[in-house]
Parts: C-alpha cells; structure tokens; sequence
C-alpha cells in the first residue's frame, strides 16, 4: 500500500455540515456579530501562520495560548474585554457541541469505510481545527481512530504546514504516508500537500487541487489501499 495512515478533518468531512447549520441555525442569528467576530479572529491567526513571520517565529505554545491569543483578538469586535471574550467563545463555540450533534449522523458509508480501511491495517487518524473528542463520541465514530488532534494545540490553525507536521509527528510516519481526507481546497487539500501529504477531498464534482475527489466512501477505501 502507499499509504500507512489515513487522516480525516471532521467538520464537513464525517459529516455533513448542512445538518448542524439547520440547527445552529437559530442560535447563531441571535449570536451574528459575535460569531463574525469570533471568525474573523480564526481568519487572522490562520493569515498570520502563512505570511507574518513574527508570529511564525513565536506561536502560541498550545491550544491554550492560542484560544488566549484568538479572544483577545475577538474582545473589541464583540464588546467584550479578553477574559469575557474567552469565557464566552468557550461556553458559545467551542462548548455548544452536546444540542447541536445530538441527532447528526457521519455521511452515509463513512463508518464502514473507517472499518473497512482499520481491517486492513490502515492507521486512522483525526486533525479538525476544532475539539475533536466530544464531537466524536456523539456522532458515534469515537475508538476507531489512533489519534485525535486539535491544529490549535500546534500553535496555527489550517492551512499551515505545522497541524500537519504534528500529526505526522504524532504518528511516527513521514507525510508522504499519510493520506489526508478533507472538505475544503484551502485548509485540507493545500494545507496537506503543503506538508508533503497527498489530499482527497469530500466533494461531488472533481477538484484538481486534491489527488483524490470521491462522494462514494467505498471508492475512497479502494484508493487508500491500492
């Protein structure tokens, strides 16, 4: 095989996004300035992990001082001071998991894709740029997978190179074993070949930015295999 490992992004990728945006649909409307704030925050720590090199030099050290970083770059936008802003975004984004993923299912062909590759010999692993772990038990996909990262505890957000980096480090496999499953041309597919990963992407018409495009999960365990 030319792949030892398998890695999945999660939010869009074992499942789809349209589910849980029907509904957060109500919560997100009365919380739009905020969650704008909060995303454009997410946006400049990603631009700054690609071109600001003072910040390349220096990263957050872990997860913790990044979502430190990312609030105080929130707490103006939201009129918040930075504790406020951290404290909410925590209770708001990265805390309102259990309503929202209670009825979400993983795509269809997804969980016995992830048998079929372990039953292989397939080393399967997960790398979201948000938590991971809750998400996973509730959509009933938790135990299938080796590793499961968050990019923010490399100090960067997708697409840069380092949230790849540390989850081949994590494994102990070079990037060009390491096959990375995504949704979105810009973080996965770029940010994966960027670190010297091969990309497939969940999409239903071809994209050329990826190696591999697939809307049928059983084409994607014949291509991990082959």
């Amino acid at each position: 095989m030319r792949f030892d490992a398998v890695a999945f992004d999660l939010d869009g990728t074992l499942y789809p996004t349209s589910a849980l945006y029907l509904r957060a649909l109500p919560s997100m409307l009365a919380k739009a300035r905020r969650l704008a704030a909060f995303n454009g925050a997410r946006q400049r720590i990603r631009d700054m992990g690609i071109s600001d090199e003072s910040y390349r030099r220096d990263p957050p050290a872990d997860g913790k001082a990044l979502r430190a970083l990312e609030a105080r770059l929130a707490a103006g936008p939201m009129g918040m001071d930075p504790k406020e802003a951290e404290d909410y975004i925590a209770r708001s984004f990265y805390g309102y998991v259990e309503e929202l993923f209670a009825r979400i299912r993983p795509f269809r062909g997804c969980a016995s894709a992830l048998d079929a590759l372990a039953e292989k010999g397939m080393r399967l692993a997960v790398l979201s740029d948000l938590p991971t772990d809750r998400k996973l038990e509730l959509l009933g996909l938790s135990g299938r997978f080796e590793a499961a990262l968050c990019s923010s505890d490399s100090g960067f957000l997708k697409p840069a190179s380092e949230p790849f980096i540390m989850l081949s480090e994590r494994l102990g496999l070079g990037p060009e074993r390491i096959l990375y499953v995504g949704n979105s041309v810009r973080m996965d597919a770029l940010g994966a070949r960027g670190a010297g990963m091969k990309s497939a992407l969940v999409s239903r018409r071809h994209r050329p930015e990826a190696d591999f495009t697939f809307w049928d999960w059983s084409r994607l365990v014949e291509y991990a295999l082959l």
